[in-house]
């Protein structure tokens, strides 16, 4: 897969052995070990200093973009073979990122060729929270943050939604590692969280059924 922008790894200072608890396949590669989801490949990395999402690669873009870390990746695209997931995940839905400072951020993303596709807001003024929407190929990029720039802080990879192909058999498979099944934000989809701060995982973590337009 050759698409511009197309998000290619994610890098995460996590332990595999809880990822796989968590009903992920990790493959044993010469470079250590990841997982493939969709189009993208999470590596783990010995990272003791660093938890969480540490660093992504996205095709055509290399360089810290308003402190976030965009680096060469790994491998070559495309990924020609995606294993099947005990719990079903079988692609990216989003990468959140958050910011103390939206319109910074969206310029640095602007100036280095990922442009925003669309912006939510909730809440009530003063306090208003706001979702930039950008896409990285197959994968949505969602930038939140106040709609009105705060002091202090940095733009973080905070969390990733995953798709499940089949949501039910998802919650049945990681039981009491997940919350319940509730609607979520978009029509007709359902979400479960899965409770990483329980299983020591840094990187947060929501599965939902598929976009209408995938079933």
């Amino acid at each position: 897969m050759s698409e511009k922008n197309q998000i290619s790894e994610i890098n995460l200072g996590e332990d595999p052995v809880k990822w796989e608890k968590i009903g992920f396949s990790v493959r044993n590669e010469s470079s250590g070990k990841s997982i493939l989801i969709g189009n993208t490949k999470l590596n783990f990395i010995n990272s003791p200093l660093s938890t969480g999402i540490i660093s992504i690669s996205v095709v055509g873009v290399a360089g810290n973009v308003d402190s976030l870390a965009f680096e060469t990746p790994q491998t070559s695209l495309p990924i020609l073979q995606t294993p099947a997931h005990p719990n079903q995940v079988n692609r990216i839905d989003h990468l959140v990122v958050t910011s103390p400072d939206p319109d910074k951020t969206t310029a640095a993303l602007n100036k280095v060729g990922i442009a925003l596709r669309g912006v939510r807001k909730f809440g009530n003024a003063p306090n208003q929270t706001r979702q930039s929407f950008f896409w990285l190929g197959d994968v949505i990029l969602e930038l939140v943050g106040p709609d009105q720039a705060t002091k202090g802080g940095k733009p973080e990879f905070w969390g990733l939604a995953l798709v499940s192909s089949d949501i039910d058999g998802t919650s049945k498979y990681l039981g009491k590692l997940c919350t319940p099944l509730k609607d979520a934000v978009q029509a007709g989809r359902k979400i479960t969280t899965i409770k990483t701060l329980d299983q020591s995982i840094g990187t947060s973590i929501a599965i939902m059924s598929p976009h209408k337009r995938y079933e």
